[in-house]
């Protein structure tokens, strides 16, 4: 006698696991003719811009570009701006069962100097942090019928990547400045960022909608009545765009978000030209319902369950927090007036039970009682309250950008910030549990009750229900029905009446 027996494949993930390299960047900058000459350096950053992570081979590649960016004063107290591009690139050695990837890239120390006037020498380097879960399909028993078998089944929502998909875009905009404001001379400071405001798909294609943002603190062009000073313009521009998504259904569920990269700015007649390469992340999701045996044994017949545990992605949340850093903070002494005061967030962090924590960089130029150009910045941190907190997070995508920024400072040498932050993504919670992979019966060992039709059981109060019934060789419907019992676990102690076939 033989089990009737079916199985189902289910898509499970392996354990997260992350890798990490360290990429060197040196450059040098070599001032154009028309920068004045450097008399100190003010500032020095690098910003990093992520492309997506390819597959190939077994291995995983990330890359990007960091933008290595010095603020300096020149010999006649000016506050003067440049930078230079530098792309980066590493493998890691991953294998081929990667179910999905990220990448998140850390800024390391960076080391300035002025080697002489006209050139500026730049050592140092950036950390790439790549998140990796693999995943594949295992086949589990599903049902068991025949001698006797009694199944306990289960089931369990899961998410299973379906796809991921990238497109490039360059937004070409212009740029008004504003009645009443000089011509535009130089940058001093700019940043761009971008949102995803809606996002869904259709058949083989995804959908999104957002906006891009643009802060730009310039310096005009010197008027004939020797008119100077600083100015900070913030623009903001929709953006809509379809990204090529072959095999995507429209029941699938998307995550998408915008990479900007460093905005190209030049001046036109009435304002500025804006050049911004973006990038549109999306991945693919499809929730399924995956049904197993947890347990099985046989009434009839002796019988052996092979068991195995795994894990599943069963739940993709997306996160769309707004975080409002408000800081009042006292100037330092040699800040006499201040120039601009701006916010720069770090990447998004993730705890394993799903905190988020995010920090940023506050900073600020200003001048001192001479007039000369002077920099100072500080570190803040905060604590992001997440629709996934308490979550078994086992892969996450974040991003966080600053929607707008005020600020303000007095004569009284005090100074507040207020800068809505949006951080955005969607981090994966797993579920992990146990099921059949094998069963068998040996139709030679004939189970005996002992003539015993009907037996009493004394159980304990958290007792489950299978757990007896598989002691028993009865069902745990049977049981239940009989004793007028609703659920799996005993809520307390009592007698039960147990018949068997």
């Amino acid at each position: 006698m033989e089990l009737d027996t079916s199985f189902r494949k289910v898509f499970c993930c392996g354990n997260p696991e992350e890798k990490k390299a360290i990429i060197p960047v040196d450059c040098s900058i070599i001032l154009p003719d028309y920068f004045p000459d450097v008399m100190k350096i003010l500032r020095y950053t690098a910003k990093t811009v992520k492309f997506p992570v390819v597959s190939e081979g077994g291995a995983e590649t990330v890359s990007g570009n960091v933008n290595i960016e010095v603020n300096y004063v020149s010999e006649e107290g000016e506050l003067c701006s440049c930078s230079q591009l530098q792309p980066f690139s590493h493998s890691f050695d991953c294998g081929e069962s990667i179910a999905a990837a990220e990448a998140d890239i850390y800024v390391g120390e960076i080391g300035c100097r002025a080697v002489n006037k006209r050139r500026i020498d730049l050592h140092g380097s950036i950390e790439a942090v790549l998140r990796i879960i693999s995943g594949g399909e295992k086949s589990f028993l599903s049902s068991a019928k025949g001698a006797g078998a009694v199944c306990r089944e289960e089931s369990a929502e899961t998410v299973m990547m379906a796809g991921e998909f990238y497109k490039s875009f360059t937004l070409e905009e212009k740029g008004e400045l504003g009645y009443g404001k000089p011509p535009f001379g130089k940058i001093l400071r700019s940043s761009a960022n971008a949102e995803v405001a809606e996002c869904h798909v259709i058949q083989d294609k995804i959908v999104t909608k957002g906006e891009i943002r643009l802060s730009v603190l310039w310096k005009p062009e010197e008027t004939e009545e020797g008119e100077n000073g600083t100015f900070l313009s913030d623009f903001v521009f929709p953006v809509s765009r379809m990204v090529d998504a072959p095999g995507i259904l429209p029941t699938d569920i998307c995550d998408a978000r915008y990479e900007t990269d460093f905005p190209e700015i030049s001046p036109s007649d009435d304002g500025l030209n804006i050049r911004v390469k973006t990038g549109i992340f999306a991945r693919v999701y499809r929730k399924e319902r995956a049904d197993f045996v947890a347990d099985m044994f046989s009434t009839d017949f002796e019988s052996r369950a092979e068991k195995e545990k795994f894990s599943v992605i069963n739940e993709a949340i997306p996160v769309s927090a707004a975080e409002t850093f408000f800081e009042r903070f006292e100037l330092p002494e040699t800040a006499e007036t201040v120039t601009d005061i701006w916010l720069e967030p770090d990447v998004p962090e993730i705890t394993g039970d799903g905190k988020i924590v995010l920090g940023a960089r506050l900073c600020m130029f200003a001048k001192d009682g001479d007039e000369s150009p002077v920099y100072f910045e500080k570190m803040l941190s905060r604590e992001i309250a997440s629709p996934a907190a308490g979550k078994n997070i086992v892969f996450h995508n974040l991003s966080a950008g600053v929607r707008s920024t005020e600020f303000s400072a007095g004569k009284d040498k005090n100074a507040e910030i207020s800068a809505s932050v949006l951080i955005d993504g969607t981090v994966y919670s797993a579920l992990s549990t146990e099921a059949v992979t094998s069963c068998s019966i040996n139709p030679e060992r004939k189970i005996e009750h002992g003539g015993a039709a009907m037996v009493f059981c004394f159980a304990e109060k958290g007792e489950s229900i299978w757990d007896i019934a598989k002691k028993y060789g009865a069902s745990m419907e049977g049981i239940c029905s009989e004793n007028g019992i609703s659920g799996e676990i005993l809520p307390e102690k009592t007698m039960l009446v147990i018949t068997r076939q």
